[in-house]
């Protein structure tokens, strides 16, 4: 019986270290993207934005790739260390923040297994995410002229 719990245990312990050293895509947010980003859309604070708040980005990123999630983390991935106006899922963006630097400009210690765990957790965390309907984008536009 000792024999068999021994095994049991030694066959359990690279999957547990693996999952202790695994990035938390939660934590890569808040030391990265967050410097720019908001984590949802809030119209309040629409004039304080220096960036498109990464629901809104999910749900773009979401439709060009049909919710595919590894489609989505790649193309996160491949967005955030290389940005360019044609990977773009969002002229709009572009037009109003212009283009973000590569992740790895502002935060170079940032890996590979960092990059891919943010990308995992915005598909996973924004996953009900929705654009707003069109009512809500008139009275955003409205504030966003009434602003200038």
């Amino acid at each position: 019986m000792r024999m068999i719990s021994l095994a049991v245990l030694a066959a359990l312990l690279p999957a547990t270290a693996a999952a202790a050293a695994a990035p938390d895509g939660k934590a890569v947010f808040d030391k990265a993207c967050a410097a720019c980003h908001f984590e949802r859309r809030d119209p309040a604070r629409m004039n304080d934005m220096v960036a498109p708040p990464m629901d809104m980005m999910a749900v773009h990123v979401r439709e060009a790739v049909k919710n595919d999630r590894a489609a989505f983390v790649q193309r996160v991935v491949s967005y955030i260390k290389a940005p360019n106006a044609e990977a773009a899922v969002d002229a709009n963006a572009i037009q109003r923040f212009g283009l973000m630097p590569s992740i790895r400009d502002s935060f170079p210690d940032l890996t590979d297994a960092d990059l891919d765990a943010v990308a995992g957790w915005l598909y996973d965390y924004y996953a009900d995410a929705r654009l707003p309907t069109a009512e809500q984008q008139q009275q955003q536009q409205k504030l966003r002229q009434q602003s200038q």
